[in-house]
């Protein structure tokens, strides 16, 4: 609790310049002996802080004072600006008042340098977000409609525990009140999310949750894409997975879990992508283009 005092106390001079024992004594809800006690440990900490009597007496700092000359290096400075900085962009609670007292004390600006947003374009997933932050921090119980990987619409009540970014997507942990259980929900799945008044004091660790128990298994899928996607190749591939053929085009290996979303993913390339290997994919992924072409050419 005292170094948090202390902390404040030293922003509040920074800001300030000059304040009295008393209005430190009141808002901090501390005797005046107290101020004087932290004054003292300031001041021994090697802070250039001192005290004035008389009518504009006070408690203040050498002029030109800053933190840097003290205690943090200049380097020290800018990593951490740097990441409270980012944890702004990421919505991160408090940061952005932590961020401003720092910058104070540094003597420095806080350029907005980066920023994060989590929503896709014309969608609403910052307010998701936002509300699902809300709930984790509060432990407050949540209410939804989910669309499962079959699109099977579903009803849930649960207790949210943590949000997980994994392989391009977001997830969020949570209690299932319905099943008993700790679930994974893919947050872009989530709907009409609502946050109740009903506490919570669950936490992970009440839980042993092996994810490698959830995932479905990984398959090798070696396949060529044509050279007109190199955009694609590089922006959505790991370079060690890529080769360069001799026809232009690339060779890649993909390891990920065997599910409608990787059949949708390759899928994707259209007339661009040839699977290799293996041969069950291969199969899987014919019988899918017949039952898309009858899609479009039914049989009379």
């Amino acid at each position: 609790m005292q170094i948090n005092r202390l902390f404040e106390m030293l922003h509040m001079m920074l800001n300030k310049k000059n304040i009295t024992a008393k209005e430190l004594s009141e808002y901090f809800e501390v005797s005046l002996r107290t101020v004087y006690r932290d004054v003292e440990t300031l001041a021994s900490a090697g802070i250039p802080v001192y005290s004035l009597r008389g009518k504009n007496g006070g408690i203040r700092l050498l002029e030109g004072y800053t933190l840097n000359k003290s205690l943090i290096s200049q380097d020290e400075q800018n990593e951490i600006m740097y990441a409270l900085q980012s944890l702004k962009a990421a919505n991160y609670p408090e940061s952005e008042g932590t961020l401003k007292k720092l910058s104070l004390i540094f003597n420095k600006s806080s350029d907005n340098w980066i920023e994060v947003d989590f929503s896709r374009y014309g969608s609403d997933d910052n307010v998701l977000f936002e509300n699902i932050k809300q709930a984790i921090l509060k432990k407050l119980t949540i209410k939804f409609t989910y669309f499962n990987l079959r699109g099977e619409k579903s009803y849930r009540t649960s207790d949210p525990l943590k949000i997980w970014f994994k392989e391009k997507a977001w997830y969020l942990f949570a209690y299932c009140h319905d099943k008993k259980d700790i679930r994974q929900f893919k947050i872009n799945r989530i709907k009409e999310l609502i946050l109740t008044e009903e506490h919570f004091e669950k936490s992970l660790e009440n839980f042993k949750f092996d994810d490698k128990k959830s995932k479905v298994k990984d398959v090798r899928v070696v396949v060529e894409i044509d050279k007109s996607q190199a955009y694609r190749v590089y922006d959505e591939c790991s370079e060690e997975n890529i080769s360069k053929m001799e026809n232009g085009n690339f060779e890649i290996i993909m390891e990920y879990p065997e599910n409608e979303w990787l059949y949708g993913y390759l899928l994707s390339f259209g007339e661009y992508l040839k699977v290799k290997e293996p041969e069950r994919i291969k199969r899987i992924l014919f019988e899918k283009i017949e039952k898309m072409k009858e899609n479009y050419f039914k049989k009379t």
